[in-house]
């Protein structure tokens, strides 16, 4: 059950990322069943997924334009408190 749960994350990827990594992937998992639990690669396969799906769909530059923000609003209230204003 677990291991088809994996393999649905694998194949949401992106197809060119799914043809070089979804076979290496599931045997990563199959030894971690084995060895050690594969609690940690669900985690790791949710982000990648996210993370592929933003690099190649273009959204990253939106992403990053709003964390550049986020930067720039952190660090500005942190000038603030500093400056004692």
């Amino acid at each position: 059950m677990l291991r088809g749960l994996y393999h649905s994350l694998v194949m949401a990827h992106p197809p060119a990322f799914r043809r070089r990594f979804a076979a290496e992937m599931l045997l990563i998992f199959d030894d971690a069943q084995q060895w050690s639990g594969p609690r940690t690669l669900f985690l790791d396969a949710i982000l990648s997924l996210a993370r592929q799906w933003l690099l190649r769909s273009g959204s990253w530059k939106v992403a990053a334009a709003v964390a550049g923000a986020f930067i720039e609003v952190m660090a500005g209230g942190l000038i603030w408190i500093v400056l004692g204003h």
